[in-house]
């Protein structure tokens, strides 16, 4: 299978832009998956490679944390940043979830905000959303582009982890 960025879809305009954004997601999610099918075992899964690297799974957990409070500035209609920032606190640590209950967790959350990105108009991807304590003034297509950044980055760290763990 191709990567999903490499996928031909059409698109022009604003609808280029939807379509950009939810090839990244599902770019994200085939390194994700790919990365965590090439596991050995459970036992990889939360195997840190020294003190205070966290693991793959407790990368996957973050990931899946960020995302889903940067969806919540994007797309909700009233986040609550304190009750975020309490969330966040907690996604490094290990809760010891198996490979599947990741992947499926990944793959219902993904899905869901990709729904959610595909009913948007173009009115709505600019609007202006306020992010964090400081209730920053941010475009909600940029909050959506930087939680594929962001997946993307621990992505990348998910790869290295596997590679390192085949190879201790």
């Amino acid at each position: 299978m191709s990567e999903p960025w490499l996928t031909p879809d059409g698109a022009r305009g604003a609808e280029a832009r939807r379509a950009d954004l939810l090839k990244g997601l599902q770019q994200v999610q085939h390194w994700i998956e790919e990365a965590l099918h090439q596991l050995p075992d459970e036992a990889a899964l939360w195997w840190e490679p020294a003190p205070g690297v966290p693991s793959i799974g407790a990368r996957v957990q973050h990931i899946l944390g960020a995302s889903r409070r940067l969806a919540a500035y994007a797309l909700d209609p009233a986040p609550d940043p304190e009750a975020l920032a309490a969330e966040a606190r907690t996604d490094w640590t290990p809760r010891g979830d198996s490979r599947e209950q990741l992947l499926d967790a990944l793959r219902r959350q993904f899905a869901a905000l990709a729904e959610r990105i595909e009913a948007l108009s173009d009115a709505e991807l600019d609007a202006v959303r306020p992010v964090g304590r400081r209730r920053l003034p941010v475009r909600r297509a940029t909050i959506l582009h930087h939680l594929i950044e962001h997946a993307a980055h621990h992505s990348g760290q998910l790869i290295l982890l596997v590679r390192l763990y085949a190879r201790r």
